[in-house]
């Protein structure tokens, strides 16, 4: 259980991390599939082409989902943490 502001800004930065090396994979992956759709044509890679496009579409917005997440709820809720941390030492 996460219950001091640090332990939370650093979720918020695992959040957004997680984030960015989902799209850069995600980036890498499509990169090489456009490589090989080229050579490759065969019915099988035509469905797998198809499926990773149909994922492609899920995930972007999922990755934005997150970031709206971290944005709006994870990291106000840290800033709201550390503020009752700071006036609790202050007392």
């Amino acid at each position: 259980m996460i219950t001091d502001a640090d332990s939370m800004f650093k979720f918020c930065d695992e959040v957004l991390e997680t984030v960015e090396q989902l799209e850069e994979q995600l980036r890498a992956t499509e990169q090489a599939m456009d490589e090989v759709a080229t050579d490759w044509k065969d019915a099988q890679f035509q469905q797998y082409n198809t499926k990773f496009s149909e994922d492609k579409e899920k995930i972007k917005p999922l990755c934005k989902q997150l970031e709206e997440y971290e944005r709006d709820i994870l990291h106000p809720l840290a800033d709201i943490v550390k503020e009752y941390e700071e006036l609790r030492i202050n007392m």
